[in-house]
């Protein structure tokens, strides 16, 4: 059986995991980011002539090595993370129906693993980059002349601090005009818990508007933002057209930094800068693990600055007193 013959299996055998993954609920996204990661492998072991099936602990040191921080053709730290947890799911596949003896990449610490590091690579944690007040002004002033309903989809997804998914995923009924609350449905969330956001009372009767709009054109329940294109209008938005649209806004506007995520980190950061504890930020943005929310408060300088000022203001003052003393004369 010749390298082709392999490849073509691998992705009959990569098929069929991801559509048990499918059967069991893994959101649509993970489902794609996995077929995509196996594809990349899969392209690296057929220029090699590597069956991958058969793939050693070496085959997949050689895979990770090129992309790795500082070297040729190096991806993010999330997406190498990403394609050693879709590899290492597969393999895990591969051992359960007997095609393979032994997973490739074991997970460190268990008996008879190759490699008993922390870590297999490092894993590299940035904070996201929140624009500042001009810029905020900025984008805003340039989107205020998109259509209505693109210009709520912003309001919404700053607003409720929600993901790309989330936003899109909307539905009429998800929404409550009479306590401006917007139920997020399980489904739709990344760890499938169901919460409830708020928004604006200036953004009602907007909102009210595109209800209007949207009951003459026939619709009186389903998806809240509709595709407005004649090959597919009134369907549903997908989450690929919302990034597409924030990404020319952020172009036309010089600020390359604005994604869809954008909106989410700075309605986080805004409300821990007035005052909201982390339990309630953590609760507001649907995070299981509230170190994750930990992040919104490091951004806003809050907690920082209060501790510092608490701690050491006097001692502070008097440094920047012996410092700048020629000034202060």
């Amino acid at each position: 059986m010749n390298t082709k013959t392999h490849s073509t299996s691998a992705f009959l055998l990569a098929g069929q995991w991801l559509k048990i993954l499918s059967d069991l609920g893994r959101a649509t996204a993970t489902i794609k980011a996995y077929r995509y990661a196996l594809t990349h492998f899969f392209s690296f072991c057929a220029e090699r002539e590597i069956i991958p099936e058969q793939a050693s602990f070496e085959d997949i040191a050689g895979y990770i090595r090129p992309q790795l921080p500082d070297m040729p053709s190096a991806v993010a730290s999330a997406t190498l993370q990403l394609r050693i947890s879709a590899l290492r799911l597969w393999y895990d596949f591969l051992v359960y129906q007997d095609i393979c003896s032994l997973n490739p990449l074991p997970r460190s610490g268990l008996p008879g693993a190759v490699y008993t590091g922390r870590g297999l690579v490092p894993r590299i944690t940035r904070l996201p980059v929140i624009p500042d007040d001009e810029q905020w002004l900025r984008f805003l002033m340039h989107v205020s002349a998109a259509s209505l309903r693109d210009r709520l989809m912003l309001a919404l997804a700053y607003y409720g601090a929600l993901r790309r998914a989330e936003v899109t995923a909307l539905m009429l009924e998800d929404i409550d005009p009479a306590h401006r609350l917007i139920r997020i449905r399980a489904e739709t969330t990344k760890n499938r818990r169901e919460r409830i956001v708020c928004y604006s009372p200036a953004v009602a009767p907007m909102l009210a508007n595109h209800f209007q709009q949207l009951r003459l054109a026939g619709w009186r329940g389903g998806a809240l933002f509709r595709s407005a294109f004649d090959r597919n209008h009134g369907a549903p938005l997908s989450f690929w057209n919302w990034s597409k649209t924030v990404r020319k806004w952020a172009l036309d506007t010089g600020l390359p930094q604005f994604a869809t995520h954008t909106f989410r980190h700075l309605r986080l950061t805004h409300l821990a800068r007035s005052g909201w504890k982390l339990h309630e930020l953590a609760t507001y943005a649907g995070h299981r693990d509230p170190r994750t929310t930990q992040i919104y408060i490091h951004l806003s300088g809050s907690d920082l600055a209060g501790r510092m000022a608490a701690a050491v203001a006097e001692t502070d003052r008097k440094v920047a007193g012996l410092i700048f003393q020629t000034e202060a004369r």
